[in-house]
């Protein structure tokens, strides 16, 4: 992830105590998300590897958004994805991988892998202000 300056800052600003669970095994992708995430403010839960671990930790902390990697340790998060979105948790996908189910066109977000900083937090506002259609 590559940093930027201006419109940064703005959305930052904008999205500073958010509470954000990260899901994602790649420890280097984990800690930079989470890295990123409280530079801007944002309040972290994780990261984590495992479904199992994810269901936990959002269970104690209520998330308003989680970010998760479709592939975890070998096991896709499609049943973990669906979970959060049941219980009103906004998720943002994260995968390397160039094509998704279409069950995924419910989630607000799909980002692919390598992104920016800058369209980490971009994502993260549209995610923050996106209103479900009934």
């Amino acid at each position: 992830m590559a940093a930027g300056t201006g419109a940064r800052s703005a959305r930052a600003s904008r999205l500073k105590g958010l509470h954000v669970l990260v899901v994602e095994d790649g420890w280097q992708v984990a800690d930079a998300l989470k890295l990123v995430l409280e530079q801007m403010g944002m309040i972290v839960a994780g990261p984590v590897a495992t479904p199992g671990e994810a269901r936990s930790l959002a269970s104690q902390v209520r998330p308003a958004v989680a970010v998760v990697d479709v592939n975890l340790k070998g096991v896709m998060a499609y049943e973990l994805m669906d979970w959060l979105h049941d219980k009103g948790i906004r998720v943002i996908v994260i995968s390397g991988y160039e094509d998704h189910p279409c069950s995924l066109a419910k989630f607000p977000a799909i980002m692919r892998k390598p992104f920016t900083v800058k369209t980490l937090l971009a994502t993260l506002q549209r995610v923050v202000e996106w209103r479900p259609t009934p």
